[in-house]
């Protein structure tokens, strides 16, 4: 939550309301669960907790905080306990072997209404949510790994559009963000839509419109989610993220009662078709048992469509903006692309192995980038022990994956640019290396779409490398450094495009 919505709260028609709040709170202080004092944390205030303390990057805030309070904490959101978890052994504990006990979401007020309150990402663990997640994931697997008109294929003639474009500005110098933006943004829709809109269509702008604005205002934070009482202050603003998720609903409803009229079992076009039959496929017995319904299927979509989006594109963005600042790394990366694939050639999966340094590459971009720095707050499905503290049930929980990226223990000289990290002394890729490495979460939670999105960023990132020489604009150094939000980007930049 940003600092200036709690400006607005804190103005001065809300004293008398805050006094009385203030003393209820004390009053709660007294009766808060007496293991709570077994976990350390920073001291809070009154009504906000830690929340001012927060600052513009919490990210960052919340790993200095690991240094003085250790790998689990507590601090308090609002007047809510919250447990923060860092590092890799403290992380992969909670989330792989005591997987069940942290896979819940938090009854944050605002999940209600994504998605219809039928969300899979934002939906608290149970069976129903079981179901779920193995139905979009047999979605995703299906399509992706269909041989009639395969993905790759896809990827392939959009990563060529994106670098025709790129050097069509005849090496003047410009900002890759829209560009990128609206690749990835076309991939997603032939897999959800199976189409591939032109970069001017109206719908497709209008997607794109509405998913910056969803990812602005979830950045920002919905202070309700943990001050509850502030929505009798916020309601412009609350009211604006339920237009944007109406929005987003009618878009793709009306996307998917085209498919609805036209589906043919036969022919699965696409991943709304995928979720088609599993309605179809999956009994009412099945469904009703869990209380999983057919619009809770058909919603994935929507899901689909945000997770795929500003991820992969903010990756490949930052991609190019360490290119662009460690040339000696593009230059070996590229000699690796002409030596084993060639100039000219599509690289495919089936050149990962022979391309250790790009796959290292990539993976140094994710771990220094740290886009998602963490992931969707959790919730505990029962009450646990963790680090020998013990967590009470349905307590919010953050996963800290900056500090995993900044984990000295297993990366050494954390804040330094440097892809030969993940290689073994072969030249090879480190696996050992990659295991305590985690951009797509981990346990019960890990994203979905991760084989989708491996796929997607080393096919844009090796024809980027192959067929564009990026280079800085003189007097318009890059600045290294992220925007805040539901996702890291980085800030704005321009670079130069010649080819190869």
């Amino acid at each position: 939550m940003e600092l200036n919505q709690l400006t607005i709260i804190l103005s001065t028609p809300v004293l008398c309301v805050i006094i009385i709040l203030l003393s209820i709170t004390l009053i709660k202080r007294s009766v808060l669960p007496a293991d709570w004092t077994t976990l350390p944390g920073p001291r809070g205030i009154p009504i906000l907790g830690n929340l001012l303390q927060l600052g513009k990057k919490p990210h960052l805030t919340l790993t200095d905080f690991r240094n003085k309070y250790g790998d689990v904490y507590q601090i308090t959101m609002g007047s809510r306990p919250t447990v923060v978890i860092n590092g890799v052994k403290a992380i992969r504990q909670a989330l792989v072997k005591q997987a069940e006990d942290f896979a819940g979401r938090p009854d944050f007020y605002s999940f209600k209404f994504i998605g219809n309150g039928n969300s899979m990402g934002f939906g608290d663990y149970g069976g129903r949510w079981k179901m779920h997640r193995k139905i979009a994931q047999n979605a995703l697997a299906t399509f992706s790994n269909k041989k009639s008109q395969p993905i790759e294929t896809t990827i392939r003639s959009e990563a060529d559009t994106l670098v025709r474009i790129l050097l069509d500005s005849n090496s003047q110098p410009q900002n890759p963000h829209n560009e990128i933006y609206l690749s990835v943004g076309s991939i997603i829709c032939d897999i959800c839509f199976g189409k591939r809109y032109k970069r001017d269509d109206p719908d497709f702008l209008r997607l794109v419109k509405l998913n910056d604005e969803f990812m602005a205002f979830a950045g920002a934070g919905n202070p309700v989610d943990i001050m509850p009482w502030t929505r009798h202050f916020t309601k412009r603003s609350f009211n604006g993220f339920l237009r944007i998720l109406d929005l987003m609903n009618k878009f793709c409803d009306e996307k998917l009662n085209q498919h609805l009229n036209t589906y043919d079992p036969s022919i699965i076009r696409d991943v709304t078709d995928c979720l088609i039959k599993a309605v179809h496929d999956t009994s009412c017995e099945e469904k009703e048992a869990v209380g999983l319904t057919d619009e809770h299927i058909l919603t994935t979509v929507q899901e689909l469509i945000g997770a795929g989006f500003d991820t992969i594109a903010s990756t490949l963005q930052w991609a190019v903006l360490y290119m662009v600042t460690h040339p000696d790394v593009q230059n070996k990366v590229y000699q690796e692309i002409v030596k084993n694939v060639g100039p000219d050639n599509h690289p495919s999966l089936e050149d990962l192995p022979n391309l250790p340094l790009t796959e290292a590459t990539i993976l140094e971009v994710m771990r220094h980038s740290c886009i998602f720095p963490f992931a969707l707050p959790h919730s505990t499905t029962r009450t646990t022990t963790l680090a020998g503290h013990r967590i009470p049930e349905k307590t919010l929980v953050f996963v800290n994956l900056w500090s995993v990226s900044r984990d000295t223990a297993y990366f050494n000289d954390p804040d330094n640019f440097d892809p030969t990290r993940f290689l073994d002394a072969s030249h090879k890729i480190d696996r050992a290396v990659v295991e305590h490495f985690m951009p797509y979460g981990a346990g019960r939670r890990k994203c979905p779409g991760e084989q989708l999105a491996r796929m997607e960023i080393f096919m844009f990132f090796t024809r980027l490398v192959q067929k564009c020489k990026m280079t800085k604009v003189d007097g318009a150094e890059p600045v290294l450094d992220s925007k805040y939000g539901l996702t890291l980007k980085p800030i704005d930049f321009v670079a130069r495009f010649f080819p190869h």
